[in-house]
């Protein structure tokens, strides 16, 4: 595959860092996204441009897609302007985190007009994305898992193979996001109650990172983010809250029996609701921190129903 077929529709807070790595790599990449400032800025670094998602796949023989929605992903790939309508297109890889349900339909839109599909989700945030660390979680016909292997190993750090059915990694996304959600609010949880009790923070997370509370959150997410006061380390909290409706969601088709999951979703819909839904998703801190020991609500996360 010629480095100049490569296409990445999505240029936001994961699909900027991918480019920017396939770009370091020396791949040459043909960028595609609505926001003109971000595309420039890749233009300027030695990517093309394509004005829609059909052009780009009238271009590109494999195309990368990061989208922020299902709403998103379904109209970049099969709406009046989508990749599907592309003649050069061969095979299409998703990225985000859609849903089992979003994908199978992606999916068979482009299987019906003969191109391949990858469900290829990711997991490390911008910086693993930046740094080609990624771990990738990729299904799919394994002939077209092999076309778009070479340019998936410039973004990973550990490359997935689940098996030939599109949907098995995004479920795996899923249970990964959620359980990376609640290590998350627990730390959060923690470290507001300790600086309640007059606590330094950064001794209390030096003590997490010391015992078996140790995790992504407290070795990368609090120093980076709380520590410095930026509060701002992935993308914004309404990620967040897609990702754990969508595993609820996905629990109740396969029967699947959640305790936790259910709480953090209301936790969620109670920070959007109170104006962070847009705000980086460390900014759950503060949220938490301005609650009164109730929670806000009559039932705390935690609590029976």
């Amino acid at each position: 595959m010629e480095s100049a077929s490569i296409g990445m529709l999505g240029v936001g807070n994961m699909g900027y860092p991918m480019a920017l790595r396939l770009l370091e790599m020396g791949l040459g990449i043909t960028v595609c996204d609505l926001d003109s400032e971000a595309v420039g800025r890749l233009c300027e670094k030695g990517a093309a441009k394509a004005d829609t998602p059909r052009q780009l796949a009238q271009r590109c023989d494999l195309i990368l897609a990061s989208m922020p929605t299902l709403d998103a992903s379904r109209t970049v790939a099969l709406g009046r302007e989508g990749v599907v309508h592309g003649a050069r297109l061969k095979v299409y890889v998703e990225t985000s985190t859609v849903g089992n349900a979003g994908i199978q339909e992606i999916a068979q839109g482009l299987r019906d007009k003969g191109i391949g599909f990858v469900d290829a989700p990711v997991s490390g945030g911008p910086p693993a994305a930046r740094d080609g660390t990624l771990a990738v979680l990729a299904s799919g016909e394994k002939a077209h898992f092999s076309f778009s292997r070479p340019v998936l190993e410039c973004l990973a750090g550990k490359l997935f193979y689940l098996g030939e059915r599109p949907g098995m990694s995004q479920v795996a996304k899923l249970i990964n996001n959620h359980i990376s959600a609640a290590g998350r609010l627990a730390v959060f949880e923690g470290l507001a109650m300790g600086m309640k009790a007059g606590m330094d923070l950064q001794v209390l997370n030096d003590v997490l990172n010391a015992g078996s509370a140790r995790n992504y959150t407290t070795t990368d997410k609090v120093p980076a983010a709380i520590l410095t006061g930026t509060y701002k380390f992935n993308g914004p909290l309404s990620i967040g809250l897609k990702d754990e409706a969508l595993l609820v969601d996905e629990a109740q088709r396969l029967g699947a029996a959640l305790w936790l999951a259910p709480r953090i979703l209301d936790f969620y819909r109670d920070a959007a609701a109170a104006g962070y839904e847009s705000e980086d998703s460390m900014k759950a801190f503060l949220y938490i921190a301005s609650l009164p020991p109730s929670g806000g609500n009559d039932q705390k996360i935690g609590d029976s129903p």
